[in-house]
């Protein structure tokens, strides 16, 4: 706990720093501190943690029924639901390991997520999430909807707290569900996918600054 504080605390003197702001065209990431590339070292090794402490649920139509995460569970329990229960449970761990696994396969010579990570701590931080519509339709039929999220990925020393990169994204869409849990896993099934395409054209970008 004492670390994820030093990150946040980090996290907000980074921002406010004269650190290059790096986007990627096209891509719901943005670095807002540090250098993206220190992901980018396959021998080390990262703990990991999902923060929902700051997670809204939101309605794109209907905003004034947003919600924090928490409530939002309730809401559901008291609909029939068993979201708390299922969440603590099961629910939980399986979005632990679809971030994981999928940062792991996708982020080409990355550091590796793993519970014993002693090089780094990555901190995922959901901020708003809007579920979509359960079914949606397109050329290829019915099928589940699409989650939006929005958030920050810290990368952190280990040991001393201190921010080594900050990205932050922007309506990151998952992949389709037709269960709010799945759509939920769905966002950090994508993650990976947009972080490595994201620092391959970090790569290129700074492959052309060092030309000049």
């Amino acid at each position: 706990m004492k670390n994820v504080l030093r990150c946040v605390m980090a996290a907000l003197l980074l921002s406010c720093g004269s650190t290059e702001l790096v986007a990627a065209k096209d891509s719901p990431l943005k670095v807002l501190a540090g250098d993206p590339l220190a992901f980018l070292q396959k021998n080390k090794k990262a703990a990991f943690e999902i923060d929902y402490s700051e997670l809204i649920v939101t309605d794109t139509d209907h905003p004034e029924n947003d919600m924090d995460f928490a409530s939002w569970m309730v809401s559901q329990d008291e609909d029939g639901d068993k979201w708390t229960r299922d969440w603590e449970e099961k629910d939980k761990a399986a979005c632990d390991k679809a971030f994981r696994e999928n940062f792991n396969n996708e982020v080409e010579d990355g550091i590796r997520l793993t519970k014993l990570g002693k090089d780094y701590k990555v901190i995922l931080r959901l901020k708003k999430i809007d579920f979509g519509p359960p079914v949606t339709y397109s050329l290829r039929g019915f099928h589940g909807g699409e989650a939006r999220a929005t958030g920050e990925l810290v990368l952190c020393d280990f040991g001393t707290g201190e921010i080594v990169a900050l990205i932050s994204f922007n309506n990151l869409k998952g992949e389709d569900s037709f269960k709010q849990i799945g759509r939920l896993q769905g966002i950090f099934e994508n993650l990976g996918e947009n972080l490595n395409d994201f620092l391959k054209d970090c790569k290129k970008e700074a492959k052309k600054k060092a030309k000049k």
